[in-house]
């Protein structure tokens, strides 16, 4: 079954301490195809790439609204992975395609006061985690495969591509190069 497209960035925003900032999101209305809802989980920040937006653009537009964080304040990367799902969302099953760009910062204050509209019913809260914790948090952390990429990324060891992180099926084996 085909399904409308959805083209999403998501950052990999890491501060000066190399914490990763996730988004907590609550939302019953998202899920996958056939499945029930699983409860709240955590993400990276981002969203849905307007008409017109380079990846670069949407991904600083989509930090100061989830994060406050102006784009002055981000250093960005490259694009490092990315993955094709379907899901449920709130207009139905959609495919999703989503890339994932680094960005760095030396903020670690966040608000959720920039919000979108849709937004404040479902995100929870905002939180900068070091890779131990995701590693050990027993709450859902999205993409599922998130530990075992970021380690070259905190290294600022990145792939000549952008990898395949596909939490649906096998990944593939993160090679890096050193530098952006």
């Amino acid at each position: 079954m085909t399904y409308p497209v959805r083209q999403t960035v998501r950052v990999v925003l890491l501060n000066h301490r190399d914490e990763l900032l996730l988004m907590c999101t609550d939302d019953p209305r998202i899920g996958g195809i056939g499945e029930n809802y699983k409860g709240r989980f955590w993400t990276l920040i981002g969203g849905q790439i307007e008409g017109g937006e380079t990846i670069l653009k949407a991904a600083a537009r989509e930090v100061f609204e989830e994060t406050g964080i102006a784009k002055e304040n981000i250093e960005f990367g490259p694009v490092v992975w990315f993955e094709e799902l379907d899901l449920v969302l709130r207009d139905g099953p959609t495919h999703i395609r989503h890339q994932f760009i680094v960005g760095r910062t030396r903020e670690s204050r966040v608000t959720l006061a920039h919000l979108t509209e849709d937004e404040p019913e479902v995100v929870k809260r905002l939180a900068w985690f070091f890779l131990e914790q995701i590693v050990n948090s027993t709450e859902t952390i999205y993409p599922l495969l998130l530990p075992s990429f970021v380690p070259p990324i905190i290294a600022m060891e990145y792939p000549e591509q952008p990898l395949d992180i596909g939490s649906q099926g096998q990944a593939e084996k993160p090679q890096s190069r050193m530098g952006s």
